[in-house]
């Protein structure tokens, strides 16, 4: 049982490991960065996501990963808009395998809301899905109603699939694999920023294929399209693409579940 003492010296840590993100020296501030995500603090994101900014390479990784190992939800806004902002490429990985990591942890919420389940009595595998990590500055209704439809739509259309249910218990899921024969398998889903340069559309999908509902990262599917001659916030042609590239990436997931066994 935690004691008010445990928690007020948990606190004091969080807060001193804190001011040391402050140091001149980088090394100093990137051990600080290690031990917040060790912390298991909700109040380490905070300082976790200022020091994503910082001036040193080696401490925004840090930052990175520190973030992955705490886990916390909240902490998905700022890696989402740190990773728009990152210029180093280490980083930027490291920032992405801490979304996929958290969006996964954070369990299956299908993104499209509570339709309907399609049941399928001769699916090879059980598939649960994310929530959409959105980095494209359109809002998340918008985002998910799109693409959670194309990937709802390719992957009942396979033949071989189960989609679970929203919110699903661990038990639950794997009474429901066991009692079908089912493999299971957990897709994270992410959509970068629109890049409208050269006066082009740029969208990428990305899905992380993990074990279900044990969450381990398997591999990734991702699918990037490109629309000639589009002005900058054409949603038309943005939700086009991201019809496109949703459907492409779930349909190269399906037709090559077996490979991630």
């Amino acid at each position: 049982m935690l004691t008010p003492h445990t928690a007020m010296a948990d606190a004091d840590r969080v807060k001193f490991l804190a001011e040391k993100l402050n140091s001149d020296d980088p090394r100093v501030r990137t051990s600080a960065a290690l031990a917040l995500g060790a912390s298991n603090e909700d109040s380490a994101v905070d300082p976790l996501c200022g020091a994503l900014k910082d001036s040193t390479e080696v401490v925004r990784q840090a930052s990175a990963v520190a973030m992955k190992r705490l886990g916390r939800a909240s902490a998905l806004p700022c890696l989402r808009s740190r990773l728009d902002a990152e210029r180093n490429d280490g980083v930027k990985i490291a920032i992405e395998r801490a979304l996929e990591s958290i969006g996964a942890g954070s369990g299956g919420g299908g993104g499209g809301g509570d339709d309907k389940i399609k049941e399928n009595p001769s699916a090879k595998y059980y598939i649960a899905l994310s929530t959409i990590a959105n980095s494209t500055g359109r809002s998340q209704p918008e985002v998910e109603s799109v693409v959670v439809k194309a990937i709802k739509t390719k992957l009942e259309a396979a033949g071989t699939i189960q989609i679970a249910p929203n919110k699903e218990s661990a038990d639950a899921a794997k009474d429901t694999m066991k009692k079908r024969k089912m493999n299971g398998f957990y897709l994270a889903i992410a959509v970068d920023k629109f890049d409208y340069s050269n006066g082009n559309l740029r969208v990428k999908v990305k899905i992380g294929v993990f074990t279900y509902p044990g969450k381990s990262l398997l591999g990734n599917v991702d699918k990037t399209l490109t629309k000639e001659g589009v002005s900058s916030g054409d949603k038309s042609s943005e939700d086009q693409m991201l019809d496109m590239a949703a459907g492409l990436a779930s349909e190269q997931f399906a037709q090559n579940a077996s490979a991630f066994l």
